[in-house]
């Protein structure tokens, strides 16, 4: 039998996934499984909406938190409460906090295969060459701001900006308190723009004073063009299984932060599924779809070589047997993850499924912002108005 198996990720990951299809494909000689890369999370989707549309999905899916439900709520995905009963599924090993994103009504669709975090990432040989002290894991966006200038000041080669993009306005608003949406995604999730104006005007205060680039909103790859590689940028905004792939490239250990505290009035920080596992509805060989997640998930040697790339993984057995074995840069996704047990707030529901479209609108606006044609409380105002036209009447089903 045949099975697709579509999912997103760079070189280090292709390499190490292939390896472990390979492996699985030794045992069971029965089964063929064609692979389908895209460069990340929004590519899978778009490609998965095509799919979906001819009622030809892969068998298996690699899925991201933000739409998985988009799939689930419309019965796309194979349920998985059947495969676990009669054994073909084994979540012994894994608690049930971390099956719980991947639920709905009790019943489990998608199966989270790894733990990672929003983190902040930096090279600590810069930090070394240039005589900084990294701050420390409670510091605040003040002894950001604080070091962000010790950088500039210190290393001045012009093409060079301390930080290579800023924190993402969904963390920020979550750490004044409120929400980017609503419970049910017909609206926003705060009443007062100030809060999005303070973002803006944080943005561009940082631009200007030649902190961060003017071409901060760009989403850099995974690859030797990264900031943290080339050496143009002291920290950046990512998610704490990326040091594992920056630092096979950078050739020494990328080091983890948490993100730094915004204000007292909330824990912004959070723990995140890295990314599912599921199994298409349309899958003409569901149950051996499910056991290849089950082998992903809770195979000792499929795991050596996978190495916690996508993050701390769920099963407390791999995650203790590989802890003793990661290198420095595992060892930090380890440390974070630790960290923010204590130091973090339950994760948002999904976005709405057009959350996308303001995506780009927010974007767009920050721009304006950031070049000066338009002010941070006229641009929070704009947001504001597109993202009524957007979502209202727009009712997305809630996770459970």
């Amino acid at each position: 039998m045949t099975l697709k198996y579509i999912w997103w990720g760079k070189q280090q990951r292709k390499e190490d996934t292939l390896k472990v299809v390979e492996l699985y494909m030794k045992s069971h000689p029965n089964v063929k499984i064609i692979t389908e890369d895209y460069s990340g999370a929004d590519d899978v989707a778009a490609q998965l909406a095509v799919e979906t549309a001819d009622q030809d999905t892969a068998d298996i899916i690699q899925g991201d938190y933000e739409f998985i439900f988009n799939y689930i709520n419309r019965d796309l995905v194979e349920p998985l409460n059947p495969y676990i009963k009669n054994k073909l599924l084994s979540t012994t090993d894994i608690s049930p906090d971390t099956l719980a994103p991947g639920m709905k009504n009790k019943e489990l669709y998608a199966v989270n295969i790894a733990m990672n975090s929003e983190a902040v990432l930096y090279d600590p040989e810069l930090f070394e060459e240039a005589g900084i002290t990294v701050p420390a894991e409670d510091y605040t966006i003040d002894d950001l701001h604080a070091t962000l200038v010790q950088l500039k000041q210190s290393i001045t080669t012009p093409d060079f900006y301390p930080l290579g993009n800023m924190l993402n306005v969904n963390y920020y608003l979550r750490s004044r308190g409120v929400k980017m949406y609503n419970a049910d995604g017909t609206g926003l999730g705060y009443d007062d723009d100030k809060i999005l104006a303070d973002y803006f005007t944080l943005y561009k205060k940082w631009v200007d004073e030649g902190l961060l680039s003017k071409d901060s909103l760009k989403d850099w790859p995974i690859d030797e063009n990264h900031p943290l590689i080339t050496g143009k940028s002291a920290f950046y905004f990512g998610f704490s299984n990326h040091t594992t792939a920056l630092s096979k490239i950078a050739g020494h250990a990328i080091h983890l932060l948490p993100f730094p505290q915004i204000s007292k009035e909330a824990e912004g920080r959070f723990i995140k599924p890295s990314m599912f596992l599921m199994a298409s509805s349309y899958s003409k060989h569901p149950e051996e779809a499910v056991k290849f997640i089950d082998f992903f998930v809770n195979n000792v040697e499929a795991n050596n070589i996978l190495k916690g790339e996508r993050g701390v993984p769920v099963s407390k057995v791999i995650s203790s047997g590989l802890s003793a074995k990661v290198d420095e840069a595992g060892k930090e996704q380890y440390k974070l993850l630790d960290y923010l047990k204590t130091h973090s707030s339950p994760i948002d529901p999904p976005s709405p499924g057009n959350a996308v479209v303001l995506k780009n609108a927010l974007q767009l606006i920050l721009s304006h912002v950031i070049d000066g044609t338009t002010t941070p409380e006229s641009g929070a105002k704009e947001y504001r108005i597109q993202a009524i036209d957007t979502l209202q009447g727009t009712k997305e089903e809630p996770a459970k």
